[in-house]
């Protein structure tokens, strides 16, 4: 019975270990560095997700009255909050980055057709 107890008792404990904060800001700094390799949708999702999740046990910790818990991972949640928008600024400015040269890449090619055109309009007014 008392072996019954303390196998449930282990369980309990390493299924809330699994979802604990300090799991959370793991997998948090995990899914940011992933992101900041290759920063798609889908990443930054799974990001904003996990730091949501880390806001609702750190509510939660704050509810049970575990200050010191709470300010650690207050201060962890706004590390990686803001190493999270810098790396969305990042994407944003490489996005327009590349929107821009994109565009200039356009032009340069209209601007040769252009330049073809006039010169097969010259050639067939000399002819």
């Amino acid at each position: 019975m008392k072996t019954r107890f303390l196998l449930c008792a282990l369980a309990a404990v390493f299924l809330a270990a699994c979802d604990s904060p300090e799991r959370t800001v793991q997998t948090a700094r995990k899914q940011l560095n992933e992101f900041q390799a290759v920063p798609d949708s889908a990443r930054q999702a799974a990001v904003e997700q996990t730091l949501a999740k880390l806001d609702g046990q750190i509510a939660e910790l704050e509810k049970k009255g575990d200050t010191v818990q709470v300010d650690l991972f207050r201060r962890q949640a706004a590390s990686l909050k803001g190493d999270f928008q810098a790396a969305r600024l990042a994407k944003t400015i490489n996005d327009t980055k590349n929107a821009i040269k994109g565009i200039g890449e356009a032009m340069k090619d209209a601007g040769k057709s252009f330049s073809e055109t006039l010169k097969n309009s010259a050639k067939d007014t000399n002819e």
